[in-house]
Parts: C-alpha cells; structure tokens; sequence
C-alpha cells in the first residue's frame, strides 16, 4: 500500500511540475473572419441549408460558431469552480497544489476564448457540469470531470483547432489540447477506484449517464441554428439528423467516450451504462423528439 502511495504522490508532483513549467499564450480575433466553414459542421448536406441564400448560410455557420465557442468557455469557467472545490476537498497538500494549477490554467483558457465569445451565458451542458462539481465528492469528480470530460477535450479541441481557418484561434485551440492532455494525466494521477464509497458509485451512475445521454442526443445546437434562421418544421426534423449524419459522428463521440471511462476498477459502472443503452446513439426520431421537449 505505501509504495502505491508514495508513486501517486510522485504521480501528482510530475504532473504540477509540468503545469508550472507552461508558458502564456496571447491571441486576438482579427474580425469579421469567417472561423469554420460549414462543412465542418455538415450544414451542406442539409436540404434546407443547400436552398438558402449566401448571407443566411453565411449566418448560420456563424451561429454554429459561436455556440461552440460559447460552450467551451463556459465549460472552462466551470473548471476554474471545479478547481476551486477539489482544493477543498482535497486531504493532501500535493493534491491542492495540483489543482490549484489546474485551476489556473482553466481560468486562463477563458480569458483566451473571452474575446471570440459573442454570447456568454452558462448554456444546459454548463449548468450540468456545474451541477455535478458542486455536487461529487474527491474522487468521483477527479473521475467523471478530470478523467472524462478533460480526456474528451483533448480530441475534441484538437479537431476544432484542425478544422479551424482563423489562424490565431486554430493556435490557441491547439495550445488549449496541450493544456488539457496535462489536466487529463492530472486525473489519472488522482484518482483511485479503490478510494469510490458506495455513495460515490451511486452519484457516478447517475452522473455518468446523464453525460452520456447528452451526448447522445447528437447536434441539437447545430439543429437550433437551423431552426433560427430557416426554420425546421417539425415534420423534417428527423430527416436534418440524418442529413447531419448524427448516427455515425454520435457513435464515434460515445466510442471514445467508452474508452475514457474504461479505466482501472471502473468495469462495473461501463458495464451498467452499456446494458442501458448509454454508449448507443439516439435515433434520428429520438433526437428530433428531444429537441422539441426541449
């Protein structure tokens, strides 16, 4: 047991260590740049898009756009209070250390995407991150936040800075995947299944698949934009989430995610959420479904 320790402890120190050796990074929009084109967000294969005219196209891969960069930052905010928390939950000054590094480095990661952002508010994936780091314990966010969604940022800002056309955010986006490879490695380094009380297993149950069918309710975003500015009716929904190819692209997102959650003593709760369904994706109609309730 003490030579588990003592190599988490090391674990923890490497990776604090590699945070405070990270250097600054300053960006600025240029303006008026078009940041992805609409093929990244397959707005071209939608029927409806195809039919509208280069000014409302124009506007709706902006709309798309800024959503995105409005839920990274929001979702970096929330990992300054997440941070913040698990300083206090900690019970060791090596933990506290780490976390207030990675505390830092969120918080800087929204003070870069500040200036990109024209809509800042929390959004529904924001109030439930929050949600959950004001909620779980040490060890269940070092898993779900930490191990989780920060491995998950690592692809996902990898593809936003490879697809990305404004240069000086493809940079930042790029640094920002760096950044979160370390927050990731930071997870690992503390947690333990060992360290999960029944109450902890209850709360990453619940948790975890609230994630998850977030995530399997595919682009609701992208399908909002649409709605805004053409206008969807309720008929052709589900056809725009087949157009959108939500099947294959949710699959891929919830494969990865299955890996991430896979981890040492964690069979269990990846077992539970499969017999639920939770790493398969929502139909098409099932996604058109949720959009209306929503």
């Amino acid at each position: 047991m003490t030579r588990l320790a003592d190599h988490r402890t090391q674990a923890l120190r490497d990776a604090a260590d590699r945070l405070l050796r990270r250097g600054q990074m300053r960006r600025v929009p240029r303006g008026g740049e078009r940041l992805w084109e609409p093929t990244f967000f397959a707005l071209p294969a939608v029927t409806e898009f195809r039919r509208a005219a280069p000014s409302t196209q124009r506007a709706l891969a902006d709309d798309c756009a800024a959503d995105l960069l409005t839920e990274a930052w929001s979702i970096e905010r929330c990992g300054v209070d997440f941070c913040a928390r698990m300083g206090q939950l900690c019970d060791a000054d090596d933990e506290r250390r780490l976390f207030a590094l990675v505390g830092a480095e969120e918080a800087k990661h929204s003070a870069w995407l500040e200036p990109w952002v024209t809509r800042r508010d929390t959004g529904r994936f924001g109030s439930f991150i929050r949600g959950i780091a004001e909620a779980g314990s040490a060890q269940s966010l070092a898993y779900l936040l930490q191990v989780v969604l920060e491995g998950f940022g690592i692809l996902h800002y990898r593809g936003l800075a490879a697809a990305c056309v404004d240069e000086n955010l493809g940079a930042l986006l790029r640094r920002m995947a760096q950044d979160e490879a370390i927050h990731y490695s930071a997870g690992l380094a503390a947690f333990r299944a060992s360290r999960l009380s029944a109450s902890d297993r209850s709360f990453l149950s619940d948790g975890a698949y609230a994630f998850l069918q977030a995530m399997r309710s595919g682009p609701q975003a992208i399908a909002a934009a649409l709605d805004r500015r053409i206008g969807v009716g309720r008929g052709r929904l589900a056809g725009v989430f087949a157009e959108l190819d939500t099947q294959g692209v949710t699959a891929a997102k919830l494969r990865h995610l299955r890996r991430l959650m896979s981890q040492p003593g964690m069979e269990w709760l990846v077992n539970e959420l499969g017999e639920k369904g939770a790493f398969t994706p929502c139909s098409d109609a099932q996604c058109a479904s949720l959009y209306v309730a929503a």
